[in-house]
């Protein structure tokens, strides 16, 4: 089983906004506070920048928040190696994008 990194940054960065928001904090405040762009914050919180460590840890300073409160359950983010699917009446197990492009094949 693997990480899913793109939801492990999407949840990071929920988590982020959603402390920012209870702190009553602009995306410009909190970046001001930490030592980084605004826009960084912005993509932070949508999950398409990987916050480095110490800058989670700022963040998590600033918010009055724990990482671990940041962070999400190595169970959220787990993806599956291998997934079953039916093809033809007989159960296959296979990768889960081999399964994903299979059923959009077979619903065509």
């Amino acid at each position: 089983m693997r990480v899913n990194e793109d939801l492990l940054y999407q949840q990071i960065g929920e988590r982020i906004r959603e402390r920012r928001s209870k702190a009553k904090l602009t995306q410009g405040q909190l970046a001001e506070a930490v030592g980084v762009l605004r826009t960084s914050i912005t993509n932070i919180e949508a999950g398409r920048q990987k916050a480095p460590l110490h800058v989670l840890y700022e963040l998590c300073t600033v918010l009055g928040a724990e990482v671990a409160e940041i962070l999400p359950s190595r169970t959220d983010v787990v993806q599956k190696s291998e997934m079953s699917i039916e093809i033809g009446g007989r159960v296959k197990t296979v990768p889960p994008k081999s399964a994903e492009l299979i059923q959009q094949l077979l619903k065509e």
